[in-house]
């Protein structure tokens, strides 16, 4: 006759099993899945507008690279794209700095039917970091931002050529911004690239934190993997000090 210990035991080994199981099933949809890498070269030209530095436009070069990893299952698919971009914008001969960095940015898109639209949703942290050594030397502006987004593209193709729109504009998000300056604070440190914009995040929607994304991109030939598009990346951030960043740009993408 089996003891407690015996049917505790059993219980135990069933209960291994099945997590081995579904741990198995999940590596093997994993491993089934179709992937895709990217890598993309941006040109841009950048304009800045900062309420706490005397609402002053800077306008200038932004360059960038981004790197791509997709996955396609059955009924969707799933990237991941980091990106950086460093820009030098002017105002009245006056250079500033500007270091954008974004080391989440994932999305989640599935096709609807035989349209040619795919609908999605976006979550990314967003960091962008300013300059201004002719005005204030040693201060550096912070905007971090974590949020999501919706999604949508609509893909064309005839023969070899193929045309995608895509557009998202944040649903709501997370945001920390420089709060005020201060001219004896030294802020060049590494620090505070990872501290400072995290502190102080405030909620905003539509009524105080507005990211849109669009873009038009032209594939000549889908059977050599790389593509041009034109594109437009908007930021309004308007808390205690407004902040705005909009961005015209060029991109350069091959996949393999």
């Amino acid at each position: 006759m089996m003891t407690k210990s015996d049917k505790s035991q059993k219980y135990n080994d069933i209960n291994k099993i099945f997590i081995c199981l579904c741990l198995m099933f999940l590596f093997d949809n994993v491993c089934l899945a179709q992937h895709k890498n990217e890598v993309s070269v941006y040109a841009g030209f950048l304009q800045l507008k900062d309420e706490l530095n005397q609402s002053m436009v800077y306008n200038g070069p932004q360059l960038g690279f981004r790197y791509g990893r997709n996955w396609f299952f059955e009924n969707w698919e799933l990237r991941y794209n980091p990106k950086i971009e460093f820009g030098t914008p002017f105002n009245r001969s006056m250079i500033a700095a500007n270091i954008r960095f974004v080391p989440i940015d994932f999305s989640a898109m599935k096709p609807i039917s035989q349209t040619g639209f795919r609908v999605g949703l976006n979550f990314s942290a967003d960091y962008n970091f300013q300059a201004y050594p002719h005005q204030l030397a040693a201060f550096l502006f912070w905007h971090g931002a974590i949020g999501i987004s919706p999604r949508v593209e609509y893909v064309f193709q005839w023969e070899q050529s193929r045309i995608k729109l895509s557009a998202q504009n944040s649903l709501a998000g997370f945001v920390s911004r420089t709060e005020y300056i201060s001219h004896y604070f030294h802020s060049f440190k590494l620090s505070v690239f990872f501290v400072k914009p995290h502190q102080n995040m405030q909620f905003g929607s539509f009524d105080k934190y507005v990211h849109f994304n669009g873009s038009i991109e032209y594939t000549p030939n889908v059977n050599r993997n790389h593509s041009f598009a034109f594109g437009l990346e908007y930021i309004d951030s308007y808390f205690s000090n407004r902040f705005q960043s909009l961005n015209y740009y060029l991109r350069w993408k091959k996949s393999f």
